[in-house]
């Protein structure tokens, strides 16, 4: 059976080093699946390669199994399509894939092909980062990040490495496999990877809403620029409101069964996400101490909802 993944969606993650916090955007247009997952063929949960038909590679979750004896997969994409960058200079920056059980990647195969990922909630930043491969070898396009007012900004010559051995990797060693013979290949435990794009806004639209990105291949090469998610660095917090955020603390974490929360009287409720963006429980209504015994041990995502009407969030762990 399929896993069906729940993005993240207007999840507000708080993580939070040297004042950057980032929020993986949900967006729409995906025009191909070419992550096998689940037990079966990998034609049956693929519609497409992820490079050019006659190679006919794609990536697969490490859940994919050919046939429900196979050896349970030690490389592949998380099960749950979350993705913690590994680029340093971007340390608690996360991308959410869509569902591997639907089309997962904008696919552009040939000169001049374009398309266009639209965000489900418009969203302001100063920073936006671009999760995106190429295969059969490295392409180039251009990005152009659309605004609620009708302006736009155009990112020219943009390299989309080839996901064998390039730089600036947000994920490496999830290995691939052949979509016409089921062959997996680890790829030496470091290939294929998935690369992080970033995009340095104009500060004159640091306050534009974003509404939507759209990619043109522009090189002529038989190769396949494909773009996973957009990722975005949230507006840091003013001095006061960051101190507003210091002064609801919340502690332990790791925690057994309950949360201490301090100066709890900013919070109207309260709300438990999964990683996967599922809620939990909704409603909870702040108190002092928070009993999560009902939790399972793993993951999970803090929604505060703020009596001044804004969101936070933090991620904490139940041990």
């Amino acid at each position: 059976m399929k896993r069906k993944l729940l993005s993240l969606g207007a999840v507000l993650a708080l993580t939070q080093l040297n004042a950057q916090t980032y929020q993986p955007l949900t967006v729409t247009g995906f025009n191909a699946d070419v992550i096998a997952n689940g037990v079966g063929p990998s034609l049956n949960s693929t519609t497409m390669s992820l490079d050019k038909d006659t190679d006919n590679f794609a990536y697969m979750s490490k859940d994919f199994k050919v046939n429900s004896s196979a050896t349970a997969l030690t490389y592949g994409l998380p099960e749950n399509g979350l993705i913690t960058s590994a680029v340093t200079a971007t340390s608690g920056l996360t991308y959410q894939l869509a569902s591997y059980s639907g089309n997962n990647s904008l696919r552009l195969p040939n000169a001049n092909d374009t398309g266009t990922l639209t965000l489900v909630t418009p969203t302001s930043t100063n920073n936006l980062y671009v999760l995106a491969v190429s295969g059969s070898g490295p392409s180039t396009g251009d990005i152009t990040v659309n605004f609620s007012d009708g302006s736009f900004q155009v990112f020219t010559n943009i390299n989309f490495q080839d996901w064998y051995g390039g730089t600036s990797a947000a994920i490496q060693g999830i290995g691939r496999i052949n979509r016409a013979t089921n062959a997996l290949d680890a790829a030496g435990g470091t290939n294929p990877r998935i690369y992080q794009i970033p995009l340095a806004i104009s500060p004159v639209s640091y306050n534009r809403l974003i509404t939507s990105v759209n990619i043109k291949k522009t090189s002529t090469a038989t190769t396949v620029i494909n773009v996973f998610a957009v990722s975005a660095q949230v507006t840091n917090l003013s001095v006061s409101d960051a101190k507003k955020s210091n002064e609801i603390a919340i502690y332990p974490n790791p925690f057994a069964s309950e949360l201490n929360l301090r100066n709890s009287s900013e919070i109207a409720s309260i709300e438990v996400l999964d990683f996967a963006g599922k809620t939990i429980k909704a409603n909870i209504q702040p108190e002092s101490k928070l009993n999560l015994s009902f939790l399972d041990k793993g993951y999970y995502i803090l929604v505060l909802k703020n009596k001044n009407g804004t969101l936070t969030s933090q991620k904490v762990v139940k041990k």
